[in-house]
């Protein structure tokens, strides 16, 4: 309730939420499940409590969204407001005297007159004035010039068009000033001046018109018997009035002090050494972001310099290379502080072939490169050979033809120089192009003889791996007899399948059961009998032999009950509906060329092929089914606590399988 009461106008109506509602709900329930942060169910529930004690109703509820809030007590409120202000101002004695003295208005009898000369200019046959405007004669216009150069250039306004002193029989504060010409007759007239409200021009009343029709002098100056201090004088003494523009403005600093400016950056705590020299204009920096990636990039350099000359002398090199580079700014101030740290402060600029010079200086010590001053040196004893040379050759020549001819030497021994380092760089890169290709060549050989190595052994640890359904020794995880003997237990239960598939229902899961268990003992009988009547006196006692043998009897009996599924599919409904559509399609195929007995062949092969593809498609679908059935009888295997496990373990309970006792004796002996 407190919620609406403070969302209410002073007409009690609430501001409904905008946008879309649940169907079944009411604006007025998306409006209280926003006040509330429930959901719209809850608010519903709300709305109605309210609506049904009083405290609330809802307007224009045929409207779409099914009406609107309002709450009575805002209204009534507001209304006793309104109502004693009214009273106040009907029992002051200012609102008596302009009941008492309120005549035609000024503006409207100068309308009247104007309209009355200009009646008369008519009837003269002359129009001497107009709306707004009006002929004067040359002497009018000389006799009420003012005193200027050309005499039509007044400099300043006699009479304000839009204030006038009013009548003198008003008090102090009742001054006001005319009414516009276009007024309106719903403006109402007030006393009250605006130092006594806070409102502009006066108090607007409700209820005596919305607008004001007056604006007193003393709008901006608290009454006699107003706590308020006076307020709203201009430097020259006066109140602003309506259509008046105070020079400086009441209450407002012509400076920045109202206006709320950025707050300024501090330099880094961890930085404030090194970044001394720039601590001045680091304050300009407004935004956080940017302080943060600027100092990232300080710290990355510092880092860098704690890898040449240590962290205790990092800082101090900072700060110098900055004071260095601000000085040799000169006159020219630095604008962007971002800019120029990134690409002139931050950077460092070796003048020679040492890690440790920058500008001209070492940054452990500070003082002057000695390498910078050796090629300094060799520079100048360059210049002064070349200049020794050209006195000794050109000796009777001007000092002019002299310099010029220095400097053209000087130039062609820098770009001599030059060329000669490139070269000898570009002879030293194909050098050491070429070890490093040697060098990445041994590397590789090197990597693929380590690769060799560990693919062999790893080979040979496999190869001697033991099997781990027998136990027997060197055969990589699965020796010969028992590989095949889970390849003839694969193909077995594929065999079984096939059976099973055609024959249960793959909804009966009992059903399932019992055929596949019934299925493979009678699978595994015949595999059996076939290898036995295959046994001869030449015929080898090897077990792998043997179990090889079983496992081709398996596939063979595999590839027999797959071509015994496929027959008996193509022979049911849907592989027959299928080959008489391919044969009627085929069988209107229209060929030019085709006999009678062509087109009857063709039909007859392409029915042939539609019925082996939908009995393709059974078998598969039966197959997938079964799986899925077969997913479903399958019982997670009992899962043991460890403790029991570790306790069998240790007790020796667990018997040992009989290959690997088998395999130990042998070792053994």
């Amino acid at each position: 309730m407190v919620l609406l009461s403070l969302e209410a106008r002073t007409d009690g109506r609430v501001r409904m939420a905008p946008g879309r509602v649940p169907q079944g709900f009411r604006r007025a329930d998306a409006t209280v499940a926003r006040l509330l942060n429930c959901a719209v169910e809850a608010a519903a529930m709300v709305v109605d409590r309210l609506v049904a004690a009083g405290h609330v109703e809802l307007e224009d509820t045929k409207r779409p969204g099914g009406g609107r809030l309002r709450v009575p007590a805002v209204a009534a409120a507001h209304a006793r407001v309104r109502q004693s202000v009214a009273l106040e101002a009907s029992a002051s004695p200012v609102a008596e005297a302009e009941a008492a003295d309120q005549g035609p208005c000024s503006r409207c009898t100068e309308a009247e007159n104007e309209a009355e000369t200009d009646a008369e200019s008519e009837a003269a046959g002359m129009a001497l004035s107009g709306d707004g405007w009006a002929q004067e004669s040359l002497e009018d216009v000389l006799l009420t010039a003012d005193t200027c150069a050309f005499g039509d250039q007044p400099t300043e306004r006699t009479v304000n068009p839009q204030v006038s002193r009013g009548s003198k029989n008003q008090p102090d504060n009742a001054v006001c000033a005319d009414l516009h010409t276009a007024h309106t007759p719903v403006a109402a007239l007030s006393g009250f001046p605006a130092g006594d409200r806070e409102v502009f021009s006066g108090s607007a009343v409700e209820g005596r018109g919305r607008r004001r029709g007056r604006a007193c002098a003393g709008e901006d100056s608290a009454g006699a018997d107003s706590p308020r201090p006076r307020a709203g004088r201009t430097e020259t003494g006066a109140d602003p009035l309506r259509g008046e523009k105070p020079e400086k403005l009441p209450g407002r600093s012509t400076g920045t002090g109202g206006a709320r400016l950025p707050r300024a950056a501090a330099v880094p705590q961890d930085l404030a050494e090194a970044l001394a020299p720039v601590a001045h204009l680091w304050t300009r920096i407004t935004r956080l972001s940017t302080v943060k990636w600027l100092a990232k990039a300080v710290r990355a350099e510092l880092v860098r310099l704690s890898g040449i000359v240590g962290p205790e002398l990092a800082l101090r090199a900072l700060a110098a290379r900055l004071t260095r580079r601000l000085d040799g700014q000169g006159p020219h101030a630095v604008r962007q502080l971002v800019g120029w740290l990134l690409h002139r402060g931050l950077p460092q600029r070796s003048g020679c072939w040492s890690f440790l010079c920058d500008d001209g200086y070492r940054l452990d010590t500070g003082d002057p490169c000695e390498s910078c001053a050796c090629l300094i040196d060799d520079r100048r004893s360059m210049r002064r050979s070349i200049a020794a040379t050209v006195d000794e050759q050109l000796s009777t020549a001007s000092p002019r033809l002299r310099l010029a001819e220095v400097e053209r030497r000087l130039r062609e021994a820098h770009h001599a120089k030059a060329a000669a380092d490139q070269a000898l760089r570009h002879q030293r890169d194909t050098q050491n192009r070429a070890q490093d290709q040697n060098q990445h060549q041994d590397l590789r050989r090197a990597a693929a003889q380590r690769r060799r190595q560990e693919l062999a052994e790893a080979e040979a640890a496999h190869a001697a791996m033991a099997c781990r359904e027998c136990g027997l020794p060197d055969t990589a995880g699965e020796c010969p007899v028992c590989a095949f003997r889970k390849r003839t237990d694969e193909l077995i239960g594929q065999a079984v399948d096939l059976v099973v598939a055609l024959r249960v229902d793959s909804l009966d899961l009992r059903a399932v059961a019992e055929m596949t268990s019934r299925v493979e003992q009678d699978t595994r009988t015949v595999i059996e009998r076939a290898h036995a009547r295959a046994q001869t006196a030449d015929s080898s006692a090897d077990p792998g032999v043997r179990a090889h043998e079983v496992q081709q009897l398996a596939t063979k009996l595999l590839a027999q009950r797959r071509h015994w599924a496929l027959q008996r599919l193509a022979e049911s409904e849907p592989a027959d509906e299928a080959a008489e559509r391919a044969y009627q399609v085929a069988l209107r195929r229209t060929q030019w060329n085709a006999t009678p007995e062509k087109r009857r062949d063709a039909a007859e092969n392409a029915a042939v092929r539609a019925r082996h593809r939908v009995a393709q498609d059974l078998l598969t679908d039966l197959l997938r089914d079964l799986s899925r059935a077969r997913a479903n009888l399958a019982v997670p295997p009992e899962r043991v606590p460890w403790k029991e496990r570790l306790a069998k373990l240790a007790s020796g309970d667990q018997a040992q399988p009989h290959a690997l006792r088998s395999v130990r004796r042998r070792t053994v002996a």
